[in-house]
């Protein structure tokens, strides 16, 4: 009977021995330099925060050093916005051509060039983020006057827009694929 609680121990900690942190993709660069995003769409101030934001997302991961200088970076990344859409999410229910919240979609063109070989790693792959920006708070008391209009709303929604952009930007410039993709 003494013997059974040993062995769980045993086999608990054995189960572990492979366990490693981090991600065990090991990247073809070791330096990447971000271009400033360039804005083919109509996304209000969508190129500033997205640019900010993609350095964080590198930074937090911290696998790949962020350099200002293209000419010392072992990859270049190029991103491109290229669609803003913005579309009615819910409807006034006294009037339905008046719009109560918009979902927000944001497109870009991604590219990665190994500087070292003079090629594409990936070109012009595409991600995309959808967000909602609320016209009124649903919260909000009703005998209040309603301050809050589109443009504030959008305003306030572009930074999550651009933050899970950045993110999903990160994620395909730092995620393993394969060699054969490359251009």
């Amino acid at each position: 009977m003494r013997v059974l609680p040993w062995l769980l121990i045993a086999a608990s900690l054995g189960a572990c021995k492979s366990y490693q942190l981090g991600s065990p993709a090991t990247l073809p660069f070791e330096s990447i330099y971000v271009r400033p995003v360039m804005n083919q769409s109509f996304a209000p101030q969508a190129q500033a925060l997205l640019s900010s934001q993609i350095r964080e997302a590198f930074l937090r991961d911290g696998r790949v050093r962020l350099v200002s200088d293209p000419s010392t970076a072992d990859a270049v990344l190029v991103i491109d916005l290229t669609e803003y859409r913005r579309s009615p999410g819910a409807r006034e229910s006294n009037d339905t051509t008046v719009a109560r919240s918009f979902s927000l979609g944001l497109v870009a063109d991604i590219s990665l060039y190994d500087q070292n070989r003079g090629r594409y790693y990936f070109r012009q792959r595409q991600a995309s983020e959808r967000a909602n920006a609320y016209v009124n708070d649903p919260y909000a008391n009703p005998a209040l006057p309603e301050t809050q209009d589109f443009f504030q709303s959008e305003y306030q929604a572009m930074p999550r827009l651009t933050r899970g952009l950045a993110q999903k930007i990160a994620n395909e410039v730092l995620s393993p694929w394969p060699e054969s993709t490359a251009q």
